[in-house]
C-alpha cells in the first residue's frame, strides 16, 4: 500500500524518520531543516515552508569570484533551460542558488519525496561535472564557504571527504 503523509503530518521529524527509513543518512538535523550530502559531498538542505505548504530542497554552489556577473547569469540561464527540476538563480553573494519546491497541500506520497530528494542530489553531481567550466568553485575538501540564504547549520556548498 502506498504511504501518504497527510498535510498535518509534514514536520521535520516525520520527514527525517521517512528519509532514514528509506536508507538515506542525514548529515545533520535541526528544527528548521535536514542537511544531506551527495556521494561526493555536495551539501543540500530540506526545509518546510509551512504557510505555503511546500517542502523546499535547496543549496548554493559557490562560483568563481573572478568570473563576471554576466558569466554567472549566463550559467544560471543555461541551467534553467537545460536541467529539469530545480530553479537556478544568482544570490546577493553572486553564488548559484539551486532550489526545488515540492507542494504537500492535500498530502504527499512518501515515495515521491525520497525520489525527488535522490534526484536532486544526483542533479547536483551532474551540474558540477557537466556545467562547471571552472565557474563552480567548491574549493578544497572540508572548505567552508560563507553561509548562503539557506539557514544555519552545515554550509550547503561545503565538501565532505
Amino acid at each position: 500500500m502506498t504511504k501518504i503523509f497527510a498535510e498535518s503530518d509534514i514536520t521535520i521529524d516525520s520527514l527525517e524518520a521517512h528519509i532514514c527509513d528509506s536508507g538515506l543518512v542525514p548529515h545533520k538535523v535541526q528544527p528548521d531543516g535536514i542537511w544531506l550530502r551527495t556521494e561526493n559531498g555536495i551539501g543540500y538542505r530540506i526545509s518546510i515552508i509551512e504557510d505555503r505548504k511546500f517542502i523546499r530542497i535547496g543549496t548554493y554552489l559557490p562560483l568563481n569570484r573572478q568570473a563576471s556577473i554576466d558569466e554567472k547569469h549566463e550559467l544560471a540561464r543555461r541551467l534553467n533551460e537545460g536541467v529539469f527540476l530545480p530553479v537556478f538563480t544568482i544570490d546577493q553573494d553572486e553564488d548559484l542558488t539551486v532550489t526545488y519546491v515540492l507542494p504537500y497541500a492535500h498530502g504527499l506520497i512518501a515515495g515521491n519525496l525520497v525520489s525527488v530528494i535522490n534526484r536532486f542530489g544526483s542533479l547536483l553531481e551532474f551540474i558540477v561535472q557537466t556545467y562547471n567550466d571552472g565557474l563552480i568553485a567548491l574549493g578544497t575538501p572540508n572548505a567552508v564557504p560563507a553561509v548562503g540564504d539557506l539557514g544555519s547549520g552545515p554550509t550547503s556548498g561545503e565538501l565532505l571527504h
